[in-house]
Parts: structure tokens; sequence; C-alpha cells
């Protein structure tokens, strides 16, 4: 069976990749820091093998005794929004990246697999396919694409498989409680209005239990090295997201659509076309959006 590497195995993504890996017997190497909270995996903590970084070198004179076949790292400084352009805490994600490749080098990788994100193309107003020129307007954005030239070229030179994808807007259950879904959740149950803008902006909103189960697929397959979207396959505009919450909770809270203005430059239309990723791993069977949501409510509405 494959042994992966995880980083960010602790986070929102992290934790539900690497619970469908342990339910389907792979070995799992959980690399963290010794502070973090794995609260979001306490189901099944016992199944992870557990590496601290703070460990200074030590971290990867421990990890050189497994034979590790896949690296999929998600770990990233500076997801909030207020760090998004903070120049020198995202460029500390470069000299990481530069570790687990020369980590990699000494474990002769077969595959490495990265998160990107949608950032990376900057203003989206369609389909997008991974050939869209990207023009990222972030810190954020812009070093994720500083890191998939550096992966690129140093694959490349290593003959390993690098997979890099590029992330839509995902939700679910153990997000951070700032995040949309759960923060409208939090402001129905505790308030009786909410301001926004008028809602028109469409997103292709993924489930997390459906992207875990992507994962497993690219983990599992002979994927060819290049960048993938990662995307629902159908939009719904933030109107629609927030009555549907509001309805299944509160239908009385009152909810003054236009009562905000959009940001200057507020993308209208965010959606990846997933025609490469499909004829990589086959067809994608999404979970209907009402039930995926309500699973969601469900869990922040204890």
């Amino acid at each position: 069976m494959k042994t992966v590497l995880i980083t960010g195995i602790t986070g929102f993504l992290g934790c539900h990749i690497a619970e469908n890996l342990v339910n389907d017997n792979y070995i799992v190497i959980g690399l963290k820091r010794q502070q973090s909270n794995i609260w979001r995996c306490d189901s099944f903590k016992d199944k992870i093998i557990w590496i601290d970084i703070d460990d200074n070198q030590n971290y990867k004179k421990k990890l050189l005794k497994f034979n590790i076949d896949i690296i999929i790292h998600g770990a990233w400084i500076g997801v909030e929004a207020n760090d998004r352009n903070n120049w020198k805490v995202q460029s500390q994600n470069i000299n990481f990246l530069i570790e687990l490749l020369q980590l990699s080098e000494e474990l002769s990788l077969k595959k490495f697999i990265f998160l990107g994100s949608q950032a990376e193309y900057g203003n989206i107003n369609g389909i997008i396919d991974e050939e869209q020129n990207c023009e990222a307007i972030s810190a954020y954005g812009s070093v994720k694409l500083a890191c998939l030239e550096l992966l690129k070229t140093f694959s490349d030179s290593h003959k390993m498989t690098w997979i890099w994808l590029r992330l839509f807007s995902l939700f679910g259950e153990k997000e951070n409680n700032n995040w949309l879904i759960p923060s409208i959740v939090e402001k129905i149950k505790n308030e009786n209005q909410m301001n926004l803008t008028l809602g028109e902006q469409k997103y292709a909103y993924l489930y997390v239990k459906d992207f875990a189960s992507i994962m497993n697929k690219i983990v599992m397959l002979p994927v060819l090295s290049g960048i993938y979207n990662i995307s629902s396959d159908k939009v719904i505009s933030i109107r629609s997201l927030v009555e549907e919450i509001r309805n299944k909770l509160n239908p009385e809270f009152k909810l003054n659509f236009g009562a905000v203005d959009y940001r200057k430059d507020q993308s209208m239309h965010m959606q990846g076309s997933i025609n490469k990723l499909i004829s990589q791993i086959g067809e994608i069977e999404f979970t209907n959006f009402s039930i995926a949501l309500e699973n969601t409510i469900k869990y922040y509405n204890k």
C-alpha cells in the first residue's frame, strides 16, 4: 500500500483528504507544528503517523525512514484575508516548498501534489480552463505561481510527476468559522437581519467530501503531470445560497440585498472547467448541492 505524506493535514482540506485515504488503507503521515490543534482529525488521529516539523531538521531524518510515495502539499502560511497581500508572510511559503523538494530528492519521490488556487488566475468572469493566462492580483496568488514554477522545474529535472490543483470555491464541515457559510449560519442564529450586496455573483461551490474523493483518485491513478482545475460543474448565486441557508434556519430572518456595494474588482462568475481533470480520472459524481448544504448547515447549527 502506498505511503502518503500530507502537509496542512490539520486544516479544513487536509483533514478530509487524510480521512478518505486512511479509510482506503493508505499509510498516511501527517506533518504538523507541535502546537497545532488536531481536533479536525480526532476521529481517525490514531491511524495517522504524526511528525512535528518544529523539531528543526530532525523531522526530515524521521521522514526519510519511511518509503514515501506521494507528497500532498496543502500547508500554506497566510490564507486569511488580511494576509493575502502581505508579501513577507506569503514569501515564507517558498522556503518551505524548497525544503519539501529537497526532501523529495532524497526520497526519490514518485508524485508531488500541490494545492494551488483560483487566485492564480486573477479576476475571473466565466468558465476558465487551464490555458487561461494567469494575472494574479494578490501576493497570495503571485507566490502560488512562483511555487508552481519551482515545482515544474524541479520535477522535470528529477523525472517526478507533478500535479498542480487550482482549487475553486470549497465548502463543508470543519471550515474555519469566519468563512462564508459558517459565518452566515452564525449570523442567522444570533441576529435578526443582515446587509449584503445584490448577491448576483455566481460561484462553483464544491462540497469538501467530493473534493476528498477526487483527491483519492488523483493519488490512486497515473495522472499525467500538469495543472488541473478542481471545481464544481454547476454555479449558484450568492443570493440563492444565502436564501437557502436562511430558509432552512429562520425564514423570518431579514436579508437586505443591495445594502452593500460590490468590491471594485468583484468577479461575478467564478468557475473552473474540469474537462482536463475528467480526462485523467473519469467522470465525477457530485453530491446534490442542497443535500451537501444541509449537511453543512447541520454541522454548524449545533
